[in-house]
């Protein structure tokens, strides 16, 4: 928990959409974006309905944990600029000296509130104050509160605006979506908190990386799941939890801890179990009382038993045999694939 997300805005809307309103020195008010920063090497991001944990996806950090920086906006209220740029899912431990980024075989997706500071994985990343925003549509869950087999996933979002369908890019992308007068009228994302570390390889390249900040959950999402994100509700809990010369990371995991985020779900298709599939209709809702399309191969498996059945109806009316028992089997197809689905990736930090 979380083990899986979706995030399909591009690189200018995810920005435009984190836009904050500002007040420059000519008293001015006006929404400014955050700058967007590519990802040092050949690292990019790339929008998706079903991103797993290793892919690079879109991560907010303060200005000053990167160098030459141009502020664009010198002087405004804000004391700090936000920068937007891709980092791989899953945090490379400080200590790790490996060759390959993804190689350190800890599990580091998600790190627990309670006990983040016990951890030498994380630990050095709260003293740096390597805070981050992960950015996202929403995340998918899997119910665990109903049994282990056959989980239904379920898409989790932020309440959006009126009228916006986050599955649903026509209902907002239009002329007008975002201005520097009135800000961004699309879909909300979710902002969930997380810390970063930078590693450097052998060769001298630079990986960054985050893991996601985890608590127990209260309330309705106990139905769903026992754990979810640290969800930053609002413009302040963002700059906070961002800002560490200002705000210490005690003090920043302090305000984690209280209260639950307002959050949104809706069951989606079990294709999203595995995540090779990437089609764009994966983040859509599905109603659960209608039974979903048979495969071809489970409709001829239906065909087949229904075939045999009959026949054997028919020889025992004959008196051709005296017994003969029939066994329905469950078509391999209509399964959900459980070793596709992780319920709470970084079992380490459970």
């Amino acid at each position: 928990m979380c083990g899986r997300t979706a995030c399909t805005l591009g690189p200018d809307e995810v920005c435009r959409s984190c836009s904050v309103r500002t007040v420059g020195k000519d008293g001015k008010k006006q929404y400014q974006a955050p700058q967007w920063r590519d990802h040092p090497g050949d690292h990019t991001y790339r929008p998706s309905t079903n991103i797993a944990p290793t892919r690079y996806t879109p991560v907010m950090i303060s200005e000053h944990h990167v160098r030459g920086v141009k502020r664009e906006n010198e002087g405004s209220e804000l004391p700090s600029q936000c920068i937007i740029q891709p980092m791989l899912w899953g945090l490379i431990p400080p200590f790790y000296k490996g060759e390959n980024a993804t190689g350190h075989g800890y599990s580091t997706t998600n790190c627990r509130l309670e006990d983040i500071e016990e951890k030498k994985s994380y630990k050095p990343s709260l003293v740096k104050g390597q805070r981050c925003v992960v950015l996202c549509d929403g995340f998918y869950e899997w119910q665990s509160t109903k049994g282990n087999k056959n989980k239904q996933p379920y898409f989790i979002h932020a309440p959006q605006p009126e009228g916006v369908k986050i599955w649903d890019r026509s209902t907002w992308d239009v002329k007008g979506v975002w201005s520097e007068e009135e800000g961004w009228k699309g879909p909300k994302l979710l902002k969930m908190a997380g810390i970063f570390s930078i590693w450097m390889s052998a060769e001298g390249g630079e990986v960054m990386s985050y893991s996601v900040v985890t608590k127990a959950s209260e309330g309705k999402f106990t139905s769903l799941h026992h754990r979810v994100p640290a969800i930053l509700n609002t413009d302040q809990e963002v700059q906070d939890w961002l800002d560490f010369g200002h705000v210490n990371y005690r003090t920043a995991l302090s305000h984690l801890a209280k209260g639950q985020p307002d959050l949104e779900w809706y069951p989606v298709s079990t294709q999203v179990n595995n995540s090779r599939n990437q089609e764009p209709e994966l983040n859509h809702p599905i109603d659960l009382d209608k039974k979903p399309p048979q495969s071809a191969s489970s409709q001829l498996m239906s065909n087949w038993l229904k075939m045999g059945s009959g026949r054997v109806k028919k020889e025992e009316k004959s008196g051709n045999i005296k017994e003969k028992e029939v066994k329905k089997e469950n078509g391999k197809d209509d399964e959900v694939k459980e070793e596709n689905v992780k319920e709470e990736p970084g079992s380490s930090d459970k």
